[in-house]
């Protein structure tokens, strides 16, 4: 056996007790987390309570790969905060009754179900952001009873509800009160510095202060990147540092559109409004249903004539300017309205070749950088249910968009780019010769380029 003399045994130990002090004095480095580019957000949106029949953060994660080959790369929960009980909605409640800002619905799992969960969605390359209800509590929140100078008083100092609304299950808070202010803060650091998400959609964020908006993302972003999407369409949260805001306007003038009460001419003036209105870097998130509008105004093959119709007016909200969105159940044509206090089962087997529709729709605007850069250069309104509208970004070439929004055949005038051209459709790859005129089945739609 060799020897080992004691100067090279001083040595080692000195090295190695400098190495354990240096371990336990040097924190790791944090992981510098990103997110993508506005232009390349595909959202969807997730209410964990009714995407699987188990209703948790678990049963979520085998899904991750078939919403990754959907064409999604952004995922948002629904709040995933206990729900009220006190002055509840139906038989579950309302997830926007939140009882507690810093705990995990425990019908949803733990947080150490969550933490998988957000782990998983990065480990395929996604991303992942919850809902924030920041403007009201459920009113068994511990706030109401601890910090009852929180919230909102009428004049007789009981505490209120949102002023103008029927939303008895929740409690509205007073952003006047700058210890709310630090708090509620707080809360939102919270979901990042401990489990990574990617940011917020934020609940009626035109209710709450603009100033703490700005406030509390500049905090996060002095974190780490976030994404952060306003349910509201005031521009001024664009100064308040959020990216996305929602496109009702537009929403809107297509349901008016598709049952006759519209014409192209609507969707035009909306657009054109939406530029005069919003700074440049604007983004709409684009839909043709969400949580709100599922419950409330009904499924996109009502409110769009059929499910040919509804994949009509997707494949506009997916071609203008924006952000595509989808909601779970839209894939599959789930056929029941998901009322936002009981529970569903979305049978995921259903409908496999509309599945496959909205992928291979997205896969092309995933490689399209026409559609998730470009802008909306012409936009014809010669025919009143025919929408015809170009795309283009320098350096590539233009796309068209054609879509007849009628249950009914239609001839529709072309505009002078696309008479007697030869036509490339970007999906099919179905070659179509033009004249001046191109006759349309009812809810036919085509991207195309221009081959000759």
């Amino acid at each position: 056996m060799k020897r080992i003399t004691p100067v090279i045994v001083a040595l080692v130990c000195l090295t190695g007790l400098q190495c354990k002090q240096a371990s336990k004095q040097a924190p790791q480095e944090k992981q510098i987390a990103t997110v993508p580019a506005t232009d390349d957000v595909v959202m969807y949106e997730v209410f964990v309570r009714n995407f699987t029949p188990e209703g948790t953060f678990n049963a979520i994660i085998p899904q991750l790969e078939r919403l990754k080959k959907l064409g999604v790369n952004v995922l948002w929960l629904m709040p995933i905060q206990p729900t009220g009980v006190e002055n509840k909605k139906g038989t579950y409640g309302s997830p926007y009754a939140v009882q507690n800002y810093t705990e995990v619905n425990p019908a949803y799992g733990t947080k150490v179900d969550f933490k998988r969960l957000v782990d998983s969605v990065h480990a395929k390359g996604m991303y992942i952001i919850i809902d924030e209800v920041a403007n009201h509590t459920a009113w068994d929140c511990p706030w109401v009873k601890e910090h009852p100078d929180w919230y909102t008083h009428d004049s007789t100092g009981k505490i209120t509800v949102p002023a103008g609304t029927d939303w008895t299950d929740v409690a509205d808070l007073n952003y006047d009160n700058p210890d709310l202010r630090a708090a509620k803060i707080s809360t939102l650091k919270y979901w990042i510095d401990s489990f990574n998400i990617d940011g917020y959609r934020c609940d009626v964020a035109e209710w709450v202060g603009y100033d703490w908006w700005k406030a509390c993302i500049d905090t996060l972003r002095k974190i780490r990147p976030v994404m952060m999407l306003a349910e509201g369409a005031d521009p001024k949260l664009y100064d308040s540092g959020f990216d996305m805001t929602y496109g009702w306007s537009t929403y809107s003038a297509m349901k008016k559109l598709w049952v006759g009460k519209g014409t192209t001419a609507t969707i035009d003036s909306s657009y054109k409004e939406e530029l005069q209105k919003y700074p440049a870097h604007y983004h709409h998130i684009r839909f043709i249903t969400n949580h709100d509008e599922n419950s409330w105004d009904g499924l996109p093959q009502v409110k769009f004539g059929t499910l040919d119709g509804s994949k009509a007016a997707f494949i506009t909200a997916m071609t203008l300017p924006g952000v595509p969105l989808l909601y779970n159940g839209q894939e599959v044509g789930y056929p029941t309205r998901i009322n936002l206090f009981e529970k569903y089962t979305i049978d995921w087997s259903a409908n496999p070749e509309l599945q496959q529709w909205y992928s291979n729709a997205l896969a092309y605007y995933n490689s399209s950088d026409v559609l998730r850069r470009g802008t909306l250069d012409q936009f014809s309104t010669e025919n009143k249910s025919v929408l015809i509208y170009e795309r283009a970004v320098l350096g590539k070439d233009p796309l068209w968009v054609i879509v007849n929004a009628a249950n009914i055949e239609v001839t529709a005038k072309l505009p002078a780019a696309l008479q007697n051209k030869k036509l490339a459709d970007a999906i099919s790859k179905e070659g179509i010769a033009t004249e001046a005129t191109m006759k349309l089945r009812p809810y036919e739609y085509h991207i195309v380029s221009v081959s000759q």
